[in-house]
């Protein structure tokens, strides 16, 4: 168990508010900051005068179950150091309560972070949380489970499901790279019949991306239209045979251009339905999940999250 020292729509988090809070440390996510720096974070929190309890992870679903615990105690915050992985786990076990998730940035990307503007060093992060904002914002679902940022069917969730975690731990993004090229160089589309609030489309599906955010690996912006807050999730699909349109495909993401092509449905929808043959490989936030849902949809304002003050993100309507 992790050991430190004792010691409206949105609002400003109160300074008389309850001064309890939970923090989730993956100590296997790639990049976890060194205890000097988290020892920063948690002597700051308790000169503010705020109770800190730190939790380690010691397997898969554990941060949905302390994060589920903390909210049942209703405390108002709960912090999560690790990736965009841990993050999910602990937005499925806050969903639907009034506690808010805040990030401290570890993790092969954290996505969540950068679009966030969180700070890199774990003081700051968590005076931006202490001292920000809370938002309510959408979560998408696919089957029984919640995603923040998005759900990624076909070669996406191909690659996910290729990646080892042991490697991610040590080696971060360069595992994800590792696992396209072997997944691009063989994986063939599949038929599947999409239905967008009841409009329905029959695709050759190489890659199918649910997005609630906009960032896609650190690198690109897939859903480059979605919002956080909307009551809406963006849906990308990309259509093909094999490996030639899958690099084409990449080329124009890269380009800022993929929405220009013939070969690329892009849909606005509160609920997405799929039928297929062959069920499709899938990842939830960037780790793959072992169902292959056939729907997914929006909760609206399902999640509070703790972000820094004014902050000016495209994926907020306002």
């Amino acid at each position: 168990m992790w050991s430190l020292p004792s010691g409206d729509y949105y609002f400003a988090v109160s300074t008389d508010a309850r001064k309890e809070t939970l923090v989730i440390v993956n100590p296997a996510a790639h990049n976890v900051p060194s205890r000097k720096r988290l020892d920063e974070a948690d002597r700051w929190l308790r000169a503010q005068g705020w109770q800190v309890e730190w939790r380690e992870t010691d397997g898969p679903g554990r941060a949905t179950e302390l994060a589920a615990g903390a909210a049942g105690q209703g405390l108002p915050l709960v912090f999560v150091c690790g990736g965009d992985g841990t993050l999910n786990e602990a937005a499925n076990g806050l969903a639907g309560s009034d506690t808010a998730l805040a990030a401290i940035r570890a993790g092969t990307v954290n996505i969540w972070a950068k679009e966030m503007g969180i700070p890199r060093r774990p003081l700051a992060a968590v005076k931006a949380a202490v001292e920000g904002e809370r938002r309510r914002i959408d979560l998408g679902r696919a089957g029984e489970r919640y995603f923040l940022l998005m759900a990624g069917y076909g070669l996406d969730g191909a690659i996910a499901r290729r990646v080892h975690l042991g490697l991610k731990s040590r080696l971060g993004a360069a595992t994800y790279a590792i696992a396209a090229v072997r997944e691009a160089l063989r994986y063939r589309s599949s038929p599947v019949t999409l239905r967008f609030d009841g409009e329905e489309h029959a695709a050759q599906v190489l890659i199918l991306v649910v997005g609630n955010t906009r960032n896609y690996a650190g690198l690109v912006e897939i859903t480059r239209e979605a919002q956080v807050d909307d009551g809406l999730l963006d849906v990308c699909v990309f259509q093909g045979k094999g490996t030639l349109d899958i690099v084409l495909h990449a080329l124009r993401t890269l380009l800022r251009r993929h929405l220009q092509s013939k070969k690329v449905l892009y849909r606005k929808t509160r609920r997405l339905e799929l039928a297929w043959s062959d069920p499709l490989p899938v990842q939830l936030d960037g780790d793959a999940y072992e169902l292959s849902p056939t729907q997914v949809e929006v909760v609206p304002g399902a999640l509070w999250v703790a972000v820094p003050k004014g902050v000016r993100s495209p994926l907020f309507r306002d």
